[in-house]
């Protein structure tokens, strides 16, 4: 079983991490767009990191802004 992202996941990948990059920059990291960008990237390291073999026990832990 590959993890490998296809081409356009990649793409759907960079766009939401380029928009998370871009609300840091500009100092909008209060509002309900970082608030959901944060959750989807969140949920996608997890789920990245959940379909390795399992002997990562690596725990991303959320910090309050």
């Amino acid at each position: 079983m590959s993890i490998d992202p296809t081409p356009s996941q990649r793409d759907a990948d960079s766009s939401l991490l380029e928009g998370l990059f871009q609300l840091v920059v500009s100092g909008h990291t209060g509002g309900s767009e970082f608030e959901q960008l944060t959750h989807e990237v969140y949920g996608r390291l997890l789920d990245a990191y959940a379909a390795t073999d399992g002997k990562t026990s690596v725990m991303f832990r959320r910090t309050a802004a």
